[in-house]
């Protein structure tokens, strides 16, 4: 009977602990500083085909751009004739325009709730 009893409370406990999906808000804020592409910042709330990213652009202007793919932990945007590869587990930028092709390092932040 104790035996029931402690698996009967310990096991809702392992259940919730390992769900991300019950979290309420988080987003990944990736911190890009100055650089040649002009994207300062992305910041991803949901990562799925056809959401939204915001965008800071040039230190002053921000943007909202549509996720083209999400594929495994990269996610491809498309701002200003440039395809954006973010690679979420190397908090890394590439971007292409025409022939040209630049590589980020950002800063990662990420928030849950």
């Amino acid at each position: 009977m104790i035996k029931n009893n402690i698996l009967f409370l310990i096991l809702p406990i392992l259940l919730f602990s390992g769900c991300d999906q019950f979290s309420r808000f988080n987003y990944e804020n990736y911190n890009c500083g100055n650089n040649s592409t002009g994207i300062n910042e992305i910041i991803l709330e949901k990562v799925k085909k056809g959401s939204n990213v915001k965008l800071k652009y040039n230190q002053s202007y921000s943007a909202s751009v549509e996720i083209n793919k999400v594929s495994g932990r990269e996610v491809l945007i498309t701002f200003k004739n440039k395809n954006v590869r973010i690679n979420r587990d190397t908090a890394s930028l590439t971007a292409k325009e025409n022939n040209k092709v630049t590589i980020i390092e950002c800063k990662l932040s990420k928030f849950k709730m």
